[in-house]
């Protein structure tokens, strides 16, 4: 069975806290709503942590209901702010943490591409794997708070199941693939 398909459906919940607040695994509603707001926790190569991404990360993260992301700063979060700027490390520590549990529930299928196929998106991954959950059974809760990484793999065996050319490259056909890229490149390396 593949190794990312297992760890997409048997994530637990960790016990992580970040401000005070116990995370959830991330979901595909936390993505929707870190979009939203243009969280560096989505998109962070390009980008620095501030404190202050860190607190709208939390209040995402620590619910499975629709976040207040621009309710007043609480007393709790005003701590947290203080504390997380004192030291750079702290801040570090927490952005570590939020992307931690992102990662961990973020174990995708890998699809063998299709060169000749370059349709244009009609309506955004995350709407079209919450749709298709639900037309195949889940309820609309379900499909936008479970675990993002079983999300994901639920879609795109509903869309297999009903017919979609789809081809999920297996782990251990994608070790495969990467020991032969490191023979070819010591290879191309020892011409030289």
């Amino acid at each position: 069975m593949d190794a990312r398909y297992l760890k997409a459906t048997t994530v637990l919940p960790l016990d992580v806290k970040v401000c005070g607040k116990r995370l959830m695994p991330f979901c595909i509603r936390h993505r929707v709503q870190l979009e939203a707001i243009d969280s560096p926790f989505l998109n962070h190569q390009d980008r620095s942590f501030k404190v202050m991404d860190v607190i709208y990360a939390v209040r995402v993260m620590s619910t499975l209901g629709k976040a207040r992301i621009n309710a007043p700063i609480t007393l709790s979060e005003q701590f947290h702010i203080i504390y997380l700027n004192a030291n750079r490390n702290r801040l570090a520590r927490a952005v570590g943490r939020v992307l931690g549990i992102m990662f961990e529930s973020c174990s995708y299928p890998k699809l063998w591409s299709k060169q000749d196929n370059k349709t244009k998106e009609k309506i955004p991954w995350t709407l079209a794997c919450v749709a298709n959950n639900v037309r195949n059974g889940c309820s609309l809760e379900e499909a936008w708070t479970m675990p993002e990484g079983e999300a994901v793999w639920m879609s795109i065996s509903h869309g297999i199941y009903n017919g979609s050319d789809i081809e999920i490259i297996s782990t251990d056909d994608d070790n495969m693939i990467t020991d032969f890229d490191n023979i070819i490149n010591r290879f191309k390396e020892n011409k030289n």
